[in-house]
């Protein structure tokens, strides 16, 4: 492997790390790093992007690339510190400020805003796979309600009632598809957004075991708003899902 490429799930924005030359590229800017610390820092983090980068990893490294005497007298807490400044200071200078985050008390990692690049690709599969299924489940309810017979009670309330058949079909198949897609983007920082996606998941739900109740309204009416309302949670959904790293 030559060069690691990040992209920025937000921004789109590229960085590059080419290996074998040292040097840092994006927004069409380019720098040969220098110091030979911090080019092993930021290999550690390119190459390791889901792992804690502790203090004591920090110290090791720049002691590796350095000398034993190199701040022999600093906690690596204190050598971590420095040398992320520079890792940070190269980063800025391809304009890229938000690469390392910090893990307070512990060390430092990759934001979750940056992906390698073939991860940020499966990322967005994912969430395309996660949509085309529940747009699918969406279609399959508003065919299905425009072929049965709307039942009228004497409270004046109108509704679907399935099969039974058909309504844990839909049930099974949402429930498959939303705890693949909660496990995979289940992380710190994302909860918000995944109770966001949860609430509009629950709502579709209803709808799709034909739960939702009409006052008063014609077979033609409950089936107009029931298709309308569908069409909305969709658009909450693909909302939700936007939100997330």
């Amino acid at each position: 492997m030559s060069q690691i490429t990040f992209k920025n799930v937000e921004t789109s924005k590229l960085v590059t790390l080419e290996l074998n030359l040292k040097i840092l590229k994006s927004s069409g800017r380019e720098v040969f790093i220098q110091d030979a610390a911090v080019y092993a820092l930021l290999c550690q983090l390119f190459t390791q992007n889901t792992s804690l980068t502790s203090y004591s990893d920090i110290g090791s490294i720049v002691r590796d690339q350095k000398s034993s005497f190199h701040m022999e007298d600093s906690p690596d807490s204190i050598i971590a510190n420095k040398y992320i400044f520079k890792s940070r200071a190269v980063l800025k200078s391809v304009m890229v400020e938000d690469f390392i985050v910090t893990v307070r008390g512990f060390g430092y990692k990759v934001s979750s805003k940056w992906l390698p690049l073939l991860e940020s690709e499966r990322d967005e599969q994912n969430k395309n796979t996660f949509l085309k299924e529940i747009t699918a489940i969406i279609e399959d309810c508003t065919a299905y309600s425009e072929t049965v017979e709307i039942t009228q009670d004497q409270s004046g309330f109108s509704y679907i009632k399935p099969d039974q058949e058909t309504a844990l079909e839909h049930f099974r198949r949402m429930n498959d598809c939303y705890h693949s897609f909660l496990n995979r983007y289940s992380a710190p920082g994302n909860s918000a957004e995944l109770l966001e996606l949860r609430e509009k998941i629950t709502k579709l739900l209803l709808y799709a075991v034909y739960w939702r109740v009409g006052d008063s309204l014609t077979a033609e009416k409950f089936q107009s708003d029931y298709k309308n309302e569908l069409q909305i949670i969709l658009r909450q959904v693909k909302q939700a899902i936007a939100l997330l790293d």
